[in-house]
């Protein structure tokens, strides 16, 4: 998901940016939004190095990864029983 990444970083890079204007300006809120910006920006670049790396173990296992979706699909469908 190098998509994903790549918008997360850009909207790091924003949030950064609005926060600067934020404190140069003396707005909190600008600030505030800047912040939240780069949090969320965060949590989509770390989503799409996750989705990677999964991606990457299946290529190199994917017997093990069959393996344990049936093992998460098993427990599942017992919790819901």
């Amino acid at each position: 998901m190098v998509k994903e990444r790549i918008e997360g970083k850009t909207k790091e890079l924003a949030g950064q940016a609005q926060e600067a204007f934020g404190d140069f300006s003396d707005d909190d809120e600008q600030s505030y939004r800047g912040k939240a910006r780069q949090a969320a920006g965060q949590i989509q670049s770390g989503y799409g190095e996750a989705v990677d790396q999964v991606r990457d173990l299946t290529k190199s296992n994917p017997i093990g990864a069959l393996a344990a979706a049936a093992a998460v699909g098993f427990i599942l469908g017992k919790l819901w029983r």
